[in-house]
């Protein structure tokens, strides 16, 4: 970490290097909780009066390099969704949602139904639709470079929509960039780093989560780069840089302790090793968490709720039998 004090009026650097999700995952909120910058968000709570109950986040920008994702144990034990539902998400079975963008433009306050959003990460990066409503596959071509030219930097994709992004009232996407790079180790094998860049983001609550998923996508892809190329590729590092790390005030009581309501805090219930001992490996998180949730999508009552079209849930179905295969690490 290269931060060992806030100034008043500057968001500070954090930088951490750890070899698996966890590690990182419990290194990044000490260094934030240590040397956040305490400032206002747009979440704070009031009362009645107007007054926050709220304390002010811990806010810094983080840059987190994780040296092995898919090293053991891979899943922390902070989670706040089902991370199977979330890969299946990310990897594009809820792209039925998006709101056209005929249909986008004409409601770019952030008034949507409960059950169309503005966009889902996959859509942005897969299908980015520009304003004539046209869609480029950039990951697609993101591989085609890489498998071409494995040592290019132009590698890239965005989840920007300007038209329309610097409109919505809320639900801005956080992923904002997404760059692989495929340097050659020192056997001559190709080696899939992903690096991603956020304009916001929920450490305590939402970075593991985010992390399980894009890695997974990140396998996915070395795979088509694999194919695309004629040659083995494997998953390298991951890096993420935050420009606004926080943990919110609502979540102190969990993060920091209150002592008025007896909550010691995480640290003084976890350190580093203790943290590691109770999270998961990709073994057990997939038969108790990932391949449970994905066949619970399946069900008739989950299809008809998300109202799942074909193409969704064959996609549901090729993930739960790829996973089951082995061909994924979950």
């Amino acid at each position: 970490m290269s931060e060992t004090a806030c100034e008043p009026g500057r968001i500070p650097t954090l930088h951490i290097v750890a070899d698996t999700i966890p590690q990182a995952h419990f290194r990044a909120m000490k260094a934030v909780w240590e040397n956040g910058l305490a400032i206002r968000t747009e979440y704070d709570r009031k009362d009645s009066s107007g007054a926050y109950i709220d304390p002010p986040s811990r806010d810094a920008r983080v840059l987190i390099e994780v040296k092995d994702p898919f090293a053991d144990p891979r899943y922390p034990p902070l989670s706040f969704c089902e991370i199977g539902t979330y890969i299946a998400e990310i990897m594009g079975a809820k792209d039925h949602y998006v709101v056209p963008m005929d249909k986008l433009r004409a409601a770019v306050t952030g008034e949507f139904d409960a059950l169309e959003w503005p966009y889902t990460y996959h859509q942005r990066l897969f299908a980015h639709p520009a304003v004539d409503g046209t869609t480029v596959n950039q990951m697609e071509l993101a591989v085609e470079r890489i498998a071409r030219t494995p040592y290019s930097r132009r590698a890239m994709a965005t989840t920007s929509v300007p038209n329309v992004d610097v409109y919505l009232k809320e639900d801005v996407p956080c992923l904002r960039e997404v760059q692989l790079r495929c340097p050659e180790d020192a056997d001559g094998n190709l080696v899939l780093n992903m690096n991603t860049m956020w304009r916001s983001r929920d450490l305590y609550k939402a970075w593991p989560d985010n992390v399980i998923a894009i890695t997974f996508l990140q396998s996915v892809l070395a795979g088509e780069i694999a194919a695309k190329a004629g040659r083995p590729v494997r998953v390298g590092s991951y890096a993420d840089y935050s420009f606004a790390m926080h943990i919110y005030g609502q979540d102190f009581g969990a993060v920091g302790g209150d002592a008025e309501r007896g909550l010691r805090s995480l640290f003084d219930t976890f350190d580093e090793e203790t943290y590691l001992a109770r999270s998961l490996t990709s073994e057990q998180a997939r038969e108790m968490l990932v391949l449970p949730h994905l066949k619970g999508l399946l069900t008739e009552r989950q299809i008809e709720q998300w109202k799942f079209p074909p193409e969704s849930v064959a996609l549901i179905e090729q993930l739960v039998s790829d996973i089951e295969a082995g061909k994924y690490t979950p």
